[in-house]
């Protein structure tokens, strides 16, 4: 399976100068760990959970720009790419959203969510065979 596959709405985004406190918002209504920070249509950063977290608690003020707290060094995958290959970039960084980009066009992002419901759905699909497996026998 492909990442493509994982990506089932369009990216959740805000600009540089967005606040931290817009930022938590967007996310909340989303019901999102992230948002992925765009200048026109280029990606320069993802602010997460994690990075508003450590805002609060060094006491940074919500009018702060998320331009100034998101991560920059973007880590990104392909759609064509595995699954399994998703998997292993984000356990091997630590990270639990990656940005799914294509030919420099940002396409969306997979959560370690997404990916955790993937495994899943297949395990379940591998247990029903397995247990039609005894009633054709």
């Amino acid at each position: 399976m492909l990442v493509g596959s994982l990506v089932k709405r369009k990216p959740i985004v805000v600009e540089p100068c967005a606040t931290i406190s817009h930022a938590a918002k967007v996310m909340a209504e989303n019901n999102v760990g992230s948002v992925l920070v765009v200048e026109g249509e280029r990606l320069v950063g993802i602010f997460t959970e994690r990075d508003l977290l450590r805002a609060v608690a060094a006491g940074r003020p919500l009018s702060t720009p998320v331009g100034e707290l998101m991560s920059r060094e973007l880590v990104t995958v392909s759609p064509g790419e595995s699954i399994y290959k998703a998997m292993e970039i984000m356990t091997s960084r630590n990270i639990r959203h990656l940005p799914v980009v294509e030919g420099g066009r940002l396409v969306g992002v997979i959560s370690i969510r997404d990916v955790a419901e993937w495994i899943r759905e297949s395990l379940a699909e591998k247990v029903g065979e397995a247990e039609m497996g005894h009633f054709v026998a």
